[in-house]
């Protein structure tokens, strides 16, 4: 359950700008059970593998000896990265194609400290008092539907973690937040070839509701063949958005305390042009 917000790093195409969407000679694939299943192929290439907070991850998991937990390991960039570094870590996520792409770097790389999860944090049975360091990064927060889910993947959380263990929340900042004067237009964030001589563009349009604090997103995978056929793959997420102060209440609900915030992965403060706001708590019950 990766994060799929535009504000989450730049594309690695020539540049994000608004297009209409090509249409003659379309087939459309929407895929309603796994809600990334259209996401999974062109995700890496997208986002690429080499994020700019795995450096500070990864200083977070060598402050424990105990195992690390990720929530919403996707493709498996950081969850991997830890386990090259030597960590145990368990990678959780809802989306089986996600994990498939993990799988396949785990075995290439014939790595054993990683384990994957399919499924919702809160429908696993997680060993209580295990991880030292638990993860929730990039926006991966967002697809908790309401405050009560929040608080019970929260609370599933702490019980997962040993006392005094750390917990991260990766966040979007004030800088990132909601823009409904944006509503239905089509962002192009990727535009490029595939390896079978395709090419790849890659739209996303959301719909904010600042009422709600959601975010619908959509995003739509045009792949164009040699011989000019079209295909594409839709897929639909949504995000909910959250405030500094309502993170720390539903913390303290799950039995957690909030430690620090910052506004970016250098762990410098949270300001009002902060893009990220990095939440760290800590198990003060049990």
């Amino acid at each position: 359950m990766p994060s799929l917000a535009p504000t989450r790093r730049p594309p690695n195409g020539p540049g994000a700008r608004s297009r209409t969407l090509t249409g003659a000679r379309t087939l459309r694939r929407v895929d309603t059970t796994d809600p990334y299943a259209s996401d999974a192929p062109f995700y890496d290439l997208i986002h690429g593998r080499d994020g700019d907070d795995t450096g500070l991850w990864l200083s977070f998991a060598g402050r424990t000896d105990r195992p690390v937990l990720e929530v919403g390991t996707g493709t498996g960039r950081i969850g991997i990265a830890l386990a090259r570094a030597g960590h145990t870590v368990v990678g959780v996520d809802p989306s089986a194609a996600m994990l498939a792409v993990a799988r396949e770097v785990i075995e290439d790389d014939a790595l054993d400290t990683i384990t994957l999860l399919q499924g919702r944090v809160t429908d696993l049975a997680l060993e209580p008092e295990y991880f030292g360091f638990v993860l929730v990064p990039a926006d991966v927060f967002l697809y908790c539907e309401d405050g009560e889910d929040q608080v019970a993947t929260l609370q599933f959380l702490a019980a997962s973690m040993t006392y005094n263990g750390r917990l991260a929340l990766d966040l979007p900042g004030p800088a990132s937040w909601q823009d409904p004067s944006t509503n239905g237009q089509p962002l192009l964030v990727y535009s490029g070839p595939l390896e079978d001589g395709s090419t790849l563009d890659a739209w996303q349009v959301h719909e904010d509701d600042l009422a709600t604090q959601s975010r619908i997103l959509r995003m739509t995978y045009e792949t164009t063949a040699p011989d000019g056929l079209v295909r594409r793959r839709v897929g639909e997420h949504r995000l909910r958005y959250l405030y500094r102060f309502e993170v720390e209440y539903l913390l303290a609900r799950a039995g957690l305390a909030q430690v620090d915030v910052y506004g970016d992965y250098d762990l410098g403060p949270l300001t009002n042009e902060s893009e990220r706001m990095i939440v760290i708590a800590r198990r003060v019950t049990g």
